[in-house]
């Protein structure tokens, strides 16, 4: 994995972890989509890595939306249940 996506993997990871610690029931993550330049259905990078950092840390990826950032970007809004 690249230096960045391993940052990114890394630090929502850690927020998980936090959230998990706490106590907390949910953790909803916000992640960036960036531009894929995929013509067709592919790969978009990061973005399981990012899911697999958080799914470590004791969550299930329980629902997820998309809408459009104010620059026309891809955002993802994902929700986290404790894995039981």
């Amino acid at each position: 994995m690249g230096w960045i996506k391993d940052a990114k993997a890394n630090a929502i990871a850690q927020e998980a972890a936090r959230a998990r610690e706490e106590g907390r029931t949910v953790f909803v993550a916000r992640i960036n989509n960036p531009a894929t330049g995929h013509v067709m259905s592919g790969s978009v990078a990061g973005v399981a890595e990012q899911i697999e950092a958080v799914e470590a840390q004791g969550w299930l990826l329980h629902q997820m939306s998309y809408c459009q950032d104010k620059r026309g970007g891809v955002e993802g809004y994902y929700l986290f249940r404790p894995r039981r």
